[in-house]
């Protein structure tokens, strides 16, 4: 059954293998262009700040950028095409074709008949997303500790081992809806569409909640105000503060002294059309308001990590559950 299996899955693999050859190459040549640019950072010793901002722009300006932008894209697709291309054909297009019975009729039962499938299929998706997740986080690593941006939602999905949860998700998202289906292309939309929403939703409305957040309450001062937003029919303001440095700002509103949240009215006389956006950040900023800050520091990162990869690695137990029970009492 594990050769039967393979059979399967080679196809893919191999080209998978061949991209991840490909990304390998990629990372090594830029790997020693961000050593080179980076030899003044590690050379510094004392006031890096100017330093470290110098190393940024010539980064984002390098080849080794659009290198960084590439691979980060490819850990957000690779687990999303593990689910399509591996998991969701491997059962549907048996059970679609008949091929399934054959082999339960040659001794093979039904449990080791899945447990094969899923074993093969989830060890070679959690080992490709893997090499690709190690590789990028090594490499960046003098990246995110110059930037230090690494907890920002983008940057955090495609370091650690958060990709590889996914990748194992995806693939038993695939495999269970292609049983359920049962006809291979209905299922690979369905997988697509089911795998985006799932992803889409952790960093927007479950990330930050995984781990408890920290939360700050700081004046609002006219030099933290970067933006605002004023109603014409009402004068209502809405004040945008700036977010914690090093650090991803889940909440950020701007309260009074009671706590309530600020919406003006604004004064028309500085903050009107013709008011000068300084002088209306100097009126605000004499208000006594305050930024009501919900954020997780840097050094959040694995224990976000770990609670993210848990949850997804949780749905992926429940799905295989799903199968086991499904194909022992509903396969026919």
């Amino acid at each position: 059954m594990i050769w039967f299996t393979w059979r399967q899955l080679r196809t893919q693999t191999l080209i998978t293998a061949a991209a991840l050859a490909a990304f390998g190459v990629l990372l090594f040549v830029t790997a020693l262009m961000v050593t080179d640019l980076y030899a003044d950072v590690a050379a510094c010793t004392s006031d890096c700040d100017g330093v470290t901002k110098a190393f940024i722009l010539r980064f984002n300006s390098s080849a080794a950028f659009t290198a960084h932008a590439t691979a980060l894209a490819a850990l957000y697709v690779l687990p999303a095409l593990i689910g399509i291309f591996w998991g969701a054909p491997l059962i549907a297009r048996e059970v679609e074709t008949g091929t399934h019975r054959l082999a339960w009729n040659q001794s093979v039962t039904r449990t080791r008949w899945l447990v094969a499938k899923l074993t093969v299929g989830g060890a070679l998706a959690v080992a490709a997303t893997g090499l690709l997740s190690w590789g990028l986080t090594v490499w960046a690593q003098r990246i995110d500790s110059a930037s230090q941006d690494r907890i920002n939602p983008l940057i955090f999905g495609a370091r650690g081992i958060v990709p590889v949860a996914y990748a194992l998700f995806a693939f038993l998202l695939g495999v269970t809806l292609g049983m359920l289906i049962r006809r291979t292309l209905p299922a690979m939309a369905t997988t697509l569409a089911v795998y985006v929403a799932a992803a889409a939703a952790m960093p927007l409305w479950v990330r930050g909640y995984l781990v408890p957040s920290r939360h700050d309450t700081v004046p609002l001062i006219a030099e933290s105000i970067h933006g605002m937003s004023i109603s014409g029919d009402t004068g209502a303001i809405e004040v945008f503060g700036d977010g914690v440095a090093n650090a991803w700002t889940v909440s950020n509103r701007t309260i009074t002294a009671t706590g309530a949240t600020f919406t003006g009215p604004a004064d028309p006389t500085v903050c009107g059309v013709q008011g000068v956006p300084a002088k209306c950040h100097e009126w605000m900023a004499s208000l006594g308001l305050r930024q009501d800050l919900l954020y997780h520091p840097d050094s959040h990162f694995w224990s976000l990590q770990w609670a993210e990869a848990g949850v997804l690695i949780g749905l992926a137990a429940l799905l295989a559950a799903f199968c086991f029970w499904w194909i022992r009492h509903r396969i026919v």
